[in-house]
């Protein structure tokens, strides 16, 4: 028998583009199983295929997909049909693992790639291609000025007085320990690993666990989720008060600073590192030009991240990083304690008003609404 699900999702008081959306399933729900999961499909009201993909958490199923486009106040209705019959023809996300290296491939085109070579003081994401095939990011590995920003990356500039930012004498380092989650999909890919922080000796000073999202948005709106947990595994941590810090750090591509003619600006409307630098804001764009096109980078702060809204370490030369160390005074944690950060950067095409920056971080923080319907018949 043809087991379908209806869900109804209403837009809310915003005009929703590339908005990633998902909807938790009980496991009780009746004759439901990972069966029929694995063969799920999803179509709108007008009966075009939705491409969809299916997770499992500890007590439910969780289904993914993308609202592409949908205007304040209007609702779409989707079929989600459970009944095995053949696959759509939809674009996967794939990952391609390379020796110390996975690639996201998105309609066969680097998206990204996470690399983990041990022979670098830390894991980094990058390059992030967009339009065009260009980088969003700078990932350039002969320069002089700040040799330690590639592209995105998670960095310290003070663990137990030990420096895992820069990578001066004596430096700390992170060594990834396990890959945990890792698949793709249509709606987006999934890699999460657990990173060991370490003094140059290699002695453990902390613990993380890191997720990245890369989600099947076009490269002009490249959408990516970012969590990430430090455990003071070892003992006590002392994250100390140092602007050298996120931990999220983000190098923007060198044409797009502000130093070469790009701009900066934050959810209150303050312009450039002058006025945005050290100020507390739930989000900060960076855009600018590259290779003749206009490229921009939003970082946007989850309200649930610990003393939200974060405080920016962010330079006209390039540099982006939510950082409440510096400007809070420091972090404590104790032996079993923990930090959670959540993170959505969009990379997009425009300037920030033309990508309408605004209305996509309120795709993260108030998605739309969406109610299931069932279909006994």
């Amino acid at each position: 028998m043809s087991r379908q699900i209806k869900l109804k999702v209403t837009a809310g008081s915003h005009d929703r583009k590339y908005c990633p959306i998902l909807f938790q399933l009980t496991k009780a729900l009746p004759r439901l199983t990972e069966t029929m999961l694995a063969d799920v499909q999803m179509y709108d009201e007008n009966g075009t295929s939705v491409p969809v993909q299916c997770t499992k958490e500890a007590d439910s199923y969780v289904i993914h997909w993308i609202v592409q486009e949908l205007s304040a106040h209007e609702t779409m209705t989707y079929t989600i049909d459970f009944a095995g019959n053949s696959k759509l023809d939809v674009e996967n996300i794939e990952l391609r693992e390379k020796e110390n290296q996975i690639d996201i491939m998105i309609e066969d085109q680097l998206a990204t790639s996470y690399v983990m070579d041990p022979t670098l003081a830390k894991p980094y994401l990058g390059p992030i291609i967009g339009p065009n095939g260009l980088s969003y990011t700078r990932l350039d590995f002969e320069t002089t000025e700040h040799p330690h920003h590639r592209s995105i990356w998670l960095g310290i500039g003070d663990v137990n007085g030990v420096d895992a930012w820069n990578e001066r004498p004596g430096f700390g380092k992170q060594k990834i320990d396990h890959i945990g989650e890792k698949h793709a999909g249509p709606v987006f890919a999934r890699i999460s690993s657990e990173a060991k922080w370490t003094n140059f000796k290699g002695s453990p000073l902390m613990r993380d666990q890191r997720t990245f999202t890369v989600y099947n948005t076009p490269a002009h709106a490249r959408i990516m989720d970012v969590s990430f947990t430090l455990h003071a595994d070892y003992g006590r941590v002392e994250l100390g008060a140092t602007k050298e810090a996120g931990p999220l750090g983000i190098r923007v591509a060198e044409t797009m600073s502000v130093d070469n003619g790009g701009r900066i600006v934050n959810a209150y409307g303050s312009v450039g590192e002058e006025e945005c630098w050290g100020k507390s804001a739930p989000w900060c764009d960076y855009y600018g030009e590259v290779e003749g096109d206009t490229l921009g980078i939003a970082t946007f702060e989850d309200p649930q991240t610990t003393e939200f809204p974060t405080y920016w370490h962010i330079r006209n030369y390039g540099l982006i990083a939510p950082n409440n160390l510096y400007f809070r005074g420091g972090q404590l944690l104790r032996k079993g304690e923990s930090l959670t950060y959540h993170y959505r950067i969009y990379f997009h095409a425009g300037s920030t008003e033309e990508a309408l920056v605004a209305e996509r971080y309120q795709d993260f923080i108030h998605p739309p609404k969406v109610e299931m319907i069932i279909d006994e018949s």
